[in-house]
């Protein structure tokens, strides 16, 4: 289940109006969250995902902080949490689900390198 606010949020970022500073990881899986929803499957809210935050990064002067292996890694991640909790909300499913809050939760699966490299396969892991 999808918030207004998480929606608002999505719009948000879609337009290049969240300050760099101000869009932090809970607010990724957030949007993460509003595009597994709407698509109905990780492959296609992966794609808009990822054409969301390139556009971002790039809005604020950072291209270089996307990253393919991290953002398909996160989807992964919520689309099992959320095929394990069918109807919950994300709310319910951080509660149930607190690991998904560490942004760092990558580093159990990948190394450093391997994750910003983009060398790394997340689907085969989550």
């Amino acid at each position: 289940m999808t918030t207004a606010g998480d929606v608002e949020l999505r719009r948000a970022v879609e337009r290049g109006e969240v300050p760099n500073g101000g869009f932090h990881h809970a607010d990724h899986l957030r949007v993460a969250w509003c595009y597994l929803e709407e698509c109905g499957g990780a492959d296609a809210a992966l794609a808009r995902m990822a054409a969301t935050l390139k556009r971002f990064a790039a809005s604020v002067g950072q291209p270089e902080k996307y990253s393919d292996a991290l953002t398909a890694f996160w989807i992964y991640q919520l689309a099992s949490a959320r095929a394990m909790m069918p109807g919950a909300s994300l709310d319910a499913v951080f509660a149930a689900c607190p690991r998904l809050l560490d942004s760092h939760l990558v580093l159990a699966y990948y190394s450093a390198d391997a994750a910003s490299s983009g060398s790394a396969n997340p689907s085969r892991h989550a």
